[in-house]
């Protein structure tokens, strides 16, 4: 994005980040509206939900906001002329050998926080047909979207905390955008899920190593955040 001087501004790019996650936060809205569709009283957030549509309602509410975001945030970068800045399609051996390699460490990480092979996708499901018994698979679908549009999410924010670090510093190849994930995305879960925050933290940095090691691809950015969280 360029100032009235005609060069990019690298604050610019970190308010847009930071724009990313306050939305990636707007998420609370879910409980509210899963809460309404529930038939409990708002002082009653946090609660599980007695219904399964209450549950698919919440979920939709996230989806919604995320979609009309994300694609806010391409609209006005491509109108800017940055959008090739900021991600891009090249896809070559190295894209796919540092992606697999990427996977394998963030598998890995997975691995010593559970101690064993346990697919999130499995227990999910599993935990769903538990409450809502014949509803499991429609919710898991739900449920899988709503981390797509979070991987949309956050791999905005990779990419808007990659330029700005690159416009102050001159360095492309530090993992300026795994940085900002952590200072954002990675802290917010010592709040919200502190069991699980120095894990989420390692791959945040994890995240933004891999992100410089594909050459900002997005397609592939986002296949490797989403599977992040089928782990």
């Amino acid at each position: 994005m360029n100032t009235e001087s005609g060069r990019e501004s690298g604050w610019r790019y970190a308010l847009v980040a930071i724009l990313v996650f306050f939305l990636l936060g707007m998420d609370v809205l879910s409980l509210f509206v899963s809460t309404l569709l529930d038939g409990r009283s708002p002082s009653d957030l946090g609660i599980s939900n007695k219904h399964w549509y209450a549950t698919v309602g919440g979920l939709l509410c996230s989806i919604t906001l995320w979609t009309i975001s994300a694609a806010l945030i391409v609209r006005w970068a491509r109108r800017r002329g940055v959008f090739e800045s900021l991600i891009s399609m090249r896809t070559d051996r190295r894209v796919l050998l540092v992606s697999c390699l990427g996977v394998v460490i963030l598998a890995a990480i997975s691995w010593l926080e559970s101690r064993g092979v346990s697919l999130s996708l499995v227990s999910e499901y599993r935990g769903f047909e538990h409450r809502y018994p014949g509803y499991g698979v429609l919710l898991t679908t739900f449920q899988y979207i709503y981390y797509l549009l979070e991987s949309v999410m956050v791999v905005l924010i990779l990419a808007t905390w990659q330029r700005a670090g690159e416009i102050w510093t001159g360095m492309a190849k530090i993992p300026w955008g795994g940085i900002g994930l952590t200072l954002t995305w990675g802290l917010a879960h010592f709040a919200s899920h502190p069991e699980g925050a120095l894990t989420v933290v390692l791959t945040a940095l994890v995240l933004g190593f891999i992100f410089v090691g594909i050459k900002r691809n997005a397609i592939v950015s986002l296949v490797v955040v989403w599977i992040v969280f089928i782990f």
